[in-house]
C-alpha cells in the first residue's frame, strides 16, 4: 500500500509539473520533498510551491520538481528551500523581521525578492503565475507588516506624471486602490554614459544603456518604487516589464545620496533595509528626486 501511495504521489507531481506556481491544496498537494515539514493540522493562511527552472521535457518521474514552498501564517513566513542535493532548509521569518518585497516582470520571465533583517530570498517564476504571486505578496504585506503610520506631511508631492504607458496604467491602478498614496518624484528614462575611467565603456561599444523611468510613491506606511524595467536597460532590447518594490517606512535604516562613480550625469540613491541595499539612479539635474529622498532621510 505504501508503495502504491508513493507511485501515485510521483505520478501526480510529474503530471502537473510545468512552469507554473501553484497554490497548495487538494488538487495540487505539497511536493513530496517538503511534505514531512508540515503537520496535518498546519494553520498556514496560504501555501504555494515554486517549480524548478527546467523545461518540462527535462523533467522525469521521481525527480524533486519544486525549489521552494512558501507558507504564510498570521505573524510568520516560512520559506522552505531545496538545495542541489535535495536537502531542505527551513527559513522562518517573524513579522518583526520582514523588511519589504520586490516583484519584477519582463515578458515571460518574472522574479520575486523578499527582504528580511538577515538578508533576502529571491526566486524566479513564469509570469503566467503573476496573479498568484500578487495574491501571495498582498497577503504577506497584510499579515507581516506591523507598522504604525508615519507623519509624512513633510514629504514633497509632485504633479509630474510618467511618460511610459505601462507606468501610467500602473499608477492609475494604484491610485484607484490606495486613496492614501502620493507621488513624491518622477525620473524620466534617459540614456546613461559611463565615466571615461571605467570598464563599462568597452561594453557600451556594443550596447547603449538606459536608466529606466521610475515613479517614487509613498503612503503613511510605505515607500513604493515603480520602474519601467530594471537598471540598466539596454537600448535596442526594449524592456516591456516593470520592477515594483514595496518598503515599509519604519524599516528604512538609512538613505544615502551620492554621485555615481560608474556613470556620469547620474546620482545614486541607496536605500538600506538592514543588510539589504537597493539603489536607484536619477539625473544630476533632477532636483525633484533628490529633494524627495532628502526629505525622506530626515523623517
Amino acid at each position: 500500500m505504501a508503495a502504491d501511495n508513493y507511485r501515485s504521489e510521483v505520478e501526480q507531481e510529474f503530471s502537473t509539473f510545468g512552469p507554473w506556481v501553484y497554490e497548495i491544496k487538494e488538487s495540487y498537494p505539497l511536493p513530496r520533498l517538503f511534505a514531512p515539514f508540515f503537520d496535518k493540522d498546519d494553520q498556514a493562511i496560504m501555501k504555494i510551491k515554486i517549480p524548478r527552472d527546467i523545461d518540462r521535457r527535462n523533467a522525469k518521474p521521481g525527480m524533486n520538481l519544486y525549489d521552494y514552498v512558501i507558507a504564510l501564517y498570521r505573524d510568520q513566513l516560512r520559506i522552505l528551500e531545496r538545495s542541489e542535493n535535495d536537502s531542505v532548509t527551513d527559513h522562518l521569518i517573524d513579522a518583526a523581521d520582514f523588511m519589504g518585497i520586490r516583484i519584477y516582470k519582463n515578458m515571460l520571465r518574472a522574479a520575486c525578492t523578499i527582504y528580511t533583517v538577515n538578508g533576502s530570498f529571491s526566486f524566479s517564476f513564469n509570469s503566467a503565475s503573476m496573479d498568484l504571486i500578487w495574491k501571495t505578496a498582498n497577503l504577506i504585506l497584510a499579515s507581516m507588516e506591523r507598522n504604525r503610520p508615519v507623519d509624512v506631511s513633510s514629504l514633497p508631492v509632485t504633479e509630474a506624471q510618467p511618460k511610459t504607458m505601462l507606468l501610467q496604467n500602473m499608477l492609475h491602478d494604484i491610485k484607484k486602490e490606495r486613496e492614501d498614496i502620493a507621488v513624491g518624484a518622477v525620473q524620466e528614462g534617459m540614456e546613461v554614459y559611463p565615466r571615461e575611467d571605467t570598464a563599462v565603456k568597452i561594453e557600451r561599444m556594443l550596447w547603449k544603456e538606459l536608466n529606466p523611468e521610475a515613479v517614487h510613491l509613498f503612503t503613511p506606511k510605505e515607500l513604493i518604487v515603480l520602474e519601467n524595467g530594471f537598471f540598466p536597460n539596454r537600448a535596442g532590447m526594449p524592456d516591456f516589464g516593470f520592477t515594483y518594490t514595496i518598503m515599509p517606512l519604519n524599516k528604512l535604516t538609512a538613505v544615502n545620496l551620492s554621485r555615481s562613480k560608474v556613470y556620469s550625469l547620474l546620482m545614486e540613491c541607496t536605500i538600506y533595509l538592514g543588510p539589504n541595499q537597493l539603489t536607484y539612479h536619477y539625473g544630476v539635474d533632477n532636483e525633484e528626486v533628490g529633494e524627495f529622498y532628502t526629505a525622506l532621510k530626515n523623517l
